[in-house]
């Protein structure tokens, strides 16, 4: 159904009902539970397919709900104050209590928490009143939804409710900073590195290990070695392309077997990185929708957007 009060009033009884509702936030489209209901996000990880150890985000309307859910040391706090309501994840110690289910945190003592800026989520968590983690809303490991109608071709006949915002405007998951320690940048997203590290005055650690395979506990969401991955294999660095290919291109350059390709989309023909986030997914979607042998991509310069852009492409490359 449309976005709008009608809309968020359903949103709400529905997920107080226990069921599944895809809405959009600024990122991308998101599928929410009740972050309080275990049976919830149980169907939840049915209807995605996702692995129950990969952690789930809670989504909540302030800073005030996230305070309920989650410790926030003095460095969280601030990055808090600083990005919220926006496209930045923090995982914090658990608050005593905490309604999240562990089910959610993939039995883990931290919390994942954003509040996003999207009027349509924010009008859905004020009528609910409660924290709704919200994967991206579409089946796991396929690339994420940036329209209803990707949602839609995923996942329906699965969930309850679609609310249609219209396309988001980020198009890459938010950024992953854990606030455990030294914070540490736990996936790169639609917040830059640049912009958290100009706030804390320090550098961003790295976390030791990066998943290595789809069989290790992620330290954070989207940090499985396969994911946000197309059907069609997917090579990085693309110099040409090979016949029977689709190029996904980035900038003006023509690359040789261009005009043999079997589907191209260029993320930015300017080169605005931005611009290559928001068509990222979709773009992905449309070129694997051509059935082709392979999806060649052109590089991506490693700086910005492009290090959570780059990051989901190497996910999508890994070999499965």
């Amino acid at each position: 159904m449309p976005a709008g009060e009608a809309g968020a009033e359903a949103a709400a009884r529905t997920l107080a009902a226990g069921g599944l509702v895809a809405f959009p936030t600024e990122t991308v489209y998101g599928l929410g539970a009740d972050a309080a209901n275990a049976t919830a996000i149980a169907h939840l990880y049915a209807a995605k397919g996702r692995p129950a150890f990969n952690p789930l985000i809670a989504h909540v309307a302030d800073i005030a709900a996230a305070r309920r859910i989650g410790r926030f040391d003095a460095r969280a706090s601030k990055l808090a104050e600083a990005f919220w309501p926006g496209p930045l994840t923090l995982v914090v110690p658990k608050t005593e209590g905490c309604p999240v289910t562990d089910l959610a945190t993939a039995g883990l003592d931290t919390v994942a928490i954003r509040v996003p800026a999207h009027p349509v989520a924010q009008a859905i968590l004020r009528a609910f009143g409660g924290a709704v983690v919200a994967p991206s809303a579409n089946v796991s490991g396929h690339v994420s939804p940036t329209l209803a109608a990707h949602v839609e071709s995923d996942l329906a006949g699965r969930i309850d409710l679609i609310v249609d915002g219209g396309p988001v405007t980020v198009g890459v998951e938010s950024t992953i900073v854990g606030c455990l320690d030294a914070p540490m940048l736990l996936r790169p997203g639609g917040l830059s590195r640049e912009r958290i590290e100009a706030v804390l005055g320090m550098a961003l650690a790295r976390p030791p290990v990066e998943a290595e395979s789809d069989e290790s506990q992620p330290l954070a969401p989207g940090m499985l070695a396969s994911h946000y991955a197309p059907r069609a294999n997917v090579r990085l660095d693309a110099r040409d392309v090979a016949p029977g290919e689709a190029l996904l291109a980035f900038g003006p350059a023509r690359l040789p077997g261009l005009d043999a390709a079997a589907a191209v989309m260029n993320l930015s023909p300017t080169g605005d990185l931005d611009e290559a986030a928001a068509n990222l997914f979709g773009h992905l979607r449309a070129l694997d929708a051509e059935s082709p042998r392979a999806i060649a991509v052109m590089t991506v310069p490693e700086q910005g957007l492009g290090e959570a852009i780059n990051d989901r492409l190497r996910r999508a490359a890994v070999a499965r």
